[in-house]
């Protein structure tokens, strides 16, 4: 691999099995080289399927981290003073209009609204028995606000919706519930997860937040490096000057990158970045 410390400005990762390991543990690599990139004036930067609010503390905190990506770049905020930088939002008519035609399905249908991931408590419940390993699904839970009020009515009162995640407790649920989703023409379908669908404002994605926080920092985005594991990382990854995948990986997702690290389990973003900038 060519060294080209001279070169990057900008680090992106995806955070579940990317950055963070499959048990959510921060590999001491990855810890090793965000306090590299500090040192550099390299901007760290979580782009993540999570709310702003599921970013750890202690990437939100680091002082390598100048921005943040979340709901597949439905958000992007200053990581230092919290400001709403940018945002792509889906009307919540059309969110309401797509949950009618889905809610007889085993599944559910977890709204992100601007500072909340909203779940309704029967679907949250079930998705206990949907087959989501038990680190994700910990992780997912706690980031969310179940209520026994429908969707429709508690995102009534926001400007809009960032992102909607729909995780399937069978695959008849799944495949009509991706007919569905497929049908409407406003909004782009992507998966973080081998049980969920998401799907935001059709052109926001992970790839064009990236497009944008490049324009807005002053970045070529030639000098900037993305990591990730799953189709909603894709985007990013062909934007991105060196788009990696980790080694666990799908297929898809290598074969839309430049290169291949290490896996999350071991810290692979850490070593890559670590070897890049001529630390190892």
């Amino acid at each position: 691999m060519t060294r080209v410390d001279t070169q990057v400005r900008m680090v992106l990762s995806d955070l579940d099995d990317s950055f963070l390991a499959r048990d959510k543990r921060l590999p001491e690599a990855n810890a090793q080289a965000l306090d590299l990139l500090a040192q550099r004036g390299i901007a760290f930067v979580p782009c993540t399927g999570r709310p702003v609010g599921g970013i750890p503390a202690q990437l939100m905190g680091h002082a390598a981290t100048r921005f943040a990506v979340a709901s597949n770049g439905g958000v992007i905020v200053d990581a230092r003073t919290g400001a709403v930088l940018h945002r792509s939002m889906m009307d919540t008519q059309l969110v309401s209009a797509i949950y009618e035609r889905v809610r007889h399905l085993n599944i559910t249908f977890d709204a992100f609204v601007p500072g909340h991931v909203l779940a309704e408590r029967s679907r949250y419940d079930a998705m206990a028995h949907f087959g989501i390993d038990d680190a994700n699904l910990r992780t997912i839970r706690s980031l969310r606000e179940p209520s026994e009020v429908p969707i429709p009515e508690r995102i009534r009162g926001f400007e809009g919706v960032e992102k909607v995640t729909v995780y399937w407790g069978d695959e008849p649920s799944r495949d009509e519930a991706f007919s569905v989703l497929s049908s409407y023409g406003e909004i782009g379908v992507t998966t973080s997860h081998p049980r969920n669908f998401e799907f935001m404002a059709r052109g926001t994605s992970k790839g064009s937040a990236l497009a944008w926080l490049c324009e807005h920092a002053g970045c070529d985005v030639s000098k900037a490096v993305a990591f990730g594991d799953s189709q909603n990382d894709v985007p990013m990854l062909r934007v991105a000057g060196d788009g990696v995948a980790v080694a666990n990986a799908s297929d898809e997702v290598k074969a839309a990158a430049n290169h291949v690290c290490g896996s999350c389990d071991e810290g692979g973003v850490g070593h890559y970045l670590l070897r890049l900038l001529g630390q190892e």
